[in-house]
């Protein structure tokens, strides 16, 4: 009578027991959590330096705090460049990867769009992914900008994003430096959406945005063999 509860309760340590190692098995070696943040403090934002900062706040749903960006809307045609930066302070990294909660905000022509950067060094020289609900050769992909001129290293075929209003999607950023690769996942953490091989960049910041569009950004976390201060 009493071995089927046994068995559930063994069972469910045995989950315990295996979780932390499913993690770190999908980690490389040597992989640590540099960062981590929820913005449950209203002091996270002092984490990020951030263009027009009327733009950006931290907000509340129910019980879930959140970054939220306003976007810079008034053109439908699209930014030469991102126009919407929050860039992470005091934090440069080579080999990373990063995971965050993400949903953009969807127009009226069904049309939302969010941005990961990576690499940065200045305003004119970083990585860009745009990751977008259509795809063409000006959108969705993964983009290099060197002295302030943006390159697309991502075909114009690939599949687009399907956003779901009101709905998270978890995305995950892989860099590695030595291989010179950017593997960009959405929902799917089993196979890479948008991939691009680059030499232009090695090190540098990363930071969330977009190049017109609103959206909000949630649950971030960087691993990465190290970190270095830019300070």
């Amino acid at each position: 009578m009493h071995l089927p509860m046994k068995n559930s309760l063994a069972i469910i340590l045995l989950a315990i027991l295996m979780a932390p190692v499913s993690l770190a098995q999908n980690l490389p070696g040597g992989y640590l959590l540099q960062y981590q943040q929820t913005f449950s403090n209203t002091k996270a934002l002092a984490d990020f330096r951030v263009g027009n900062p009327q733009h950006w706040g931290i907000h509340k749903s129910g019980s879930n705090f959140y970054l939220q960006y306003a976007g810079t809307p008034g053109s439908a045609v699209r930014p030469i460049l991102p126009q919407n930066m929050a860039i992470l302070n005091n934090r440069i990294f080579g080999d990373f990867i990063l995971e965050a909660d993400v949903m953009p905000e969807v127009d009226t022509l069904g049309f939302g769009e969010i941005c990961l950067f990576l690499g940065i060094r200045d305003q004119g020289t970083y990585y860009c992914i745009q990751l977008a609900s259509r795809c063409d050769s000006l959108t969705h992909g993964i983009y290099v900008v060197r002295d302030s001129t943006l390159k697309k290293l991502t075909p114009s075929d690939v599949l687009p994003v399907v956003w779901k209003k009101d709905k998270w999607q978890k995305v995950r950023l892989v860099r590695d430096i030595v291989a010179r690769t950017i593997l960009i996942y959405v929902g799917n953490m089993e196979k890479p959406l948008l991939q691009a091989k680059d030499f232009a960049l090695v090190m540098g910041s990363v930071g969330f945005g977009s190049f017109s569009g609103a959206g909000q950004v949630d649950n971030i976390r960087i691993w990465a063999p190290t970190v270095i201060s830019d300070e």
